[in-house]
């Protein structure tokens, strides 16, 4: 053991306090350096680079006296946490005092090293400076994470606050759209009555000029009377001119305020549209390119649907990201497939495993629509051999009439699925012009006609074969997959179907917000509520899918020239997607934080009516209806190829 040299005094006496305690073991030894007690355990309080303070509790008494012995030295092993060896030291007692702790004596003792090995005490000190170093370390941290948390919460609420005041921007200009659009209506019928009542006087006034030429000159009473009776007439006309002048011109104000309002939303529109395609993005898993489907169900949370991420493709696709649309196709060139041949209806997002052991025909078809809008849009064609493979397997569930059962291992028959059939089989013919694609949907048009379309009395859709539920879906694709000519061509009315869908399926509900507050929102139920226990639920993918039926309704009647018609269901549209507009919330979760996403259904576990529940939990926000909406929104039919 070394004895140091040359300590600063000022050092000695610069003793650092302890926040961490460690074990100190002492013993006294006479000058001779033999030990005169056992030895004792004590603590650190205070430590410098000369000396320590240490506590001990109960010397024994016959040790009391050497406390006072100036003669006296202590033995030190000081045992540095974590360390491997103690640091020992040999040093003189420089002061002590006693306290009371309970029913015992406490020593104070103070002592100045008279030897102790210069890298342990570098050691000591080094470790007393980490420690100290560490504590205050913690302290910023825990203060800059306490500023963080509060900075987070305030952003996070200023994000909200903004996200709301853009949703609610986009409801009020829509409301005060359809309010101009009334008064456009109304002062379009106020022109066309002057106009009618002007033409009409100018008429009686010919008459009554005409009878003036008729009547002798020497007449000059009834020829007075004429006159006054056509300035009468004339003074009336100025009038009815006068008031039409005014007319189209507010006419023509309200229309310019029409088209600035038009061109508001179509602003608005675009920004909520990145917030909810910026939330798809941020939900793509980087391993496997699936988009987990749920957010907020904890018991799926991590399950990616097929049919989810047919909608996916087909957003990223529209939105110019080939290469997020890619890692999902691509994913599902090499995925596992079900014992019947099909792809699964659903795959674990993390880790790419099936999570649902199923495969029915809808998003397998879904899945095959996919790659051929994929495929149509961006002229790469490395996916027709998906689809093609599709179309293959779903030969192994088709029956002699050419309708699709649900799938290898069911009987049951879904009017969706096979309106899906159509689309896909049609998209396929006008992809590849091979013909047996057009006989492929000609058969499932024929068995759509057969076994769905109920032509007697009310445009009845049957939900599949021998099923007679109704289901809203049914009717939105019907328009969307087969189009109105079509329908219009094979018997089938697409007016009354949408009259038959807006009357059945539409409901207003109470839907709570995740901040806990109420909103009235108008939408479409998955079924007929009336025929359910539950009362009325908004669905906000089907929901989706009736606007963009709407739009396509309005743009038939518009290439049919019924004005009437095109604006009717032009603004059902936009009516129904303001309505809409009310259920987009903030993500709930870090991964989107700030962006829009749409809850499945305006409830939670509740029954559709058609075999499943609704997700689990308040704060659920949904892939299907996200997609779906973005589609809607920018009048994209996901059913058939767009220009």
């Amino acid at each position: 053991m070394v004895k140091e040299k040359n300590i600063n005094p000022q050092d000695r006496r610069q003793y650092k306090r302890l926040e961490h305690i460690f074990p100190v073991e002492f013993r006294f030894l006479d000058a001779s350096g033999s030990p005169v007690s056992e030895w004792y355990q004590a603590f650190t309080q205070d430590i410098s680079r000369g000396g320590i303070c240490l506590i001990v509790n109960n010397l024994q008494f016959g040790d009391c006296k050497y406390l006072v012995d100036k003669d006296i030295l202590i033995s030190l092993h000081i045992n540095i946490p974590l360390g491997a060896d103690a640091v020992k030291a040999s040093a003189r007692l420089a002061w002590f005092k006693t306290t009371r702790a309970e029913s015992s004596l406490q020593y104070v003792l103070g002592v100045i090293y008279e030897k102790i090995d210069a890298a342990g005490n570098e050691r000591i000190l080094k470790y007393v400076n980490v420690r100290k170093f560490l504590k205050a370390l913690a302290i910023t941290f825990t203060l800059f994470l306490s500023v963080a948390l509060v900075w987070s919460g305030f952003y996070n609420a200023k994000l909200r606050y903004a996200n709301e005041k853009l949703l609610m921007s986009l409801s009020k200009n829509i409301t005060y759209q359809r309010m101009l659009r009334q008064g456009s209506e109304s002062l379009k019928s106020q022109i066309e009555e002057a106009q009618f009542l002007l033409s009409q006087s100018e008429r009686k006034t010919e008459i009554l000029e005409r009878r003036v030429l008729e009547v002798s000159q020497d007449d000059r009473e009834a020829t007075a009377r004429l006159n006054g009776t056509i300035d009468l007439f004339k003074r009336y006309q100025d009038k009815i001119r006068q008031d039409l002048s005014g007319l189209v011109a507010k006419k023509v104000k309200v229309d310019g305020d029409v088209a600035v309002k038009t061109q508001e939303a179509s602003l608005l529109e675009k920004k909520i549209l990145d917030k909810l395609y910026r939330w798809l993005l941020a939900h793509q898993n980087n391993n496997t390119g699936l988009v987990a489907s749920f957010e907020g169900d904890k018991d799926i949370t991590d399950w990616g649907f097929t049919y989810d991420q047919a909608l996916a493709v087909m957003v990223f696709t529209k939105a110019g990201n080939l290469g997020n649309a890619r890692d999902i196709l691509e994913f599902y060139r090499k995925a596992p497939k079900d014992a019947s041949g099909g792809f699964a209806n659903a795959y674990y997002a993390s880790s790419g495993e099936i999570s649902e052991f199923v495969s029915h025909a809808g998003p397998n078809i879904w899945l095959g629509l996919a790659a051929l809008q994929y495929s149509r849009q961006t002229g790469d064609m490395r996916y027709m051999g998906l689809a093609r493979g599709i179309a293959l397997w779903l030969e192994t569930i088709k029956d002699t009439e050419g309708g699709l059962k649900g799938g290898k291992a069911f009987s049951w028959y879904s009017t969706e699925h096979n309106l899906d059939a159509y689309a896909f089989y049609s998209m396929m013919n006008e992809l590849t012009k091979e013909g047996v694609y057009r006989k492929r949907a000609s058969e499932a048009l024929a068995w759509l006609n057969k076994n769905a379309y109920s032509k007697v009395a009310l445009p009845v859709i049957k939900r599949g074969k021998g099923d007679a539920t109704i289901a809203t879906d049914t009717y939105a694709w019907s328009i969307t997959a087969i189009g109105p000519r079509t329908l219009k061509d094979s018997g089938m009315d697409p007016d009354a179907i949408m009259d038959f869908a807006l009357a059945q399926c539409s409901v207003s509900v109470e839907y709570k917000k995740p901040d806990g507050s109420f909103v009235s929102v108008k939408g479409f139920d998955f079924a007929k509520h009336q025929n359910l226990a539950r009362g009325g639920v908004v669905s906000c993918e089907w929901t989706a899918q009736m606007i963009l039926a709407l739009k396509i309704m309005a743009g038939y009647h518009e290439g049919l020239g019924n004005e009437e018609k095109a604006l009717y269901y032009g603004r059902l549209g936009d009516e129904y997607t303001s309505e809409l507009s009310k259920m987009i919330v903030s993500s709930p979760s870090p991964v989107g934080q700030g962006d829009f996403c749409l809850p499945y259904a305006s409830h939670e576990f509740v029954d559709t009516g058609h075999g499943w529940r609704t997700p689990k939990g308040s704060r659920t926000g949904s892939v299907a209806a996200t997609a779906y909406t973005i589609l809607a929104i920018d009048g994209f039919n996901p059913l058939k190829f767009n220009k």
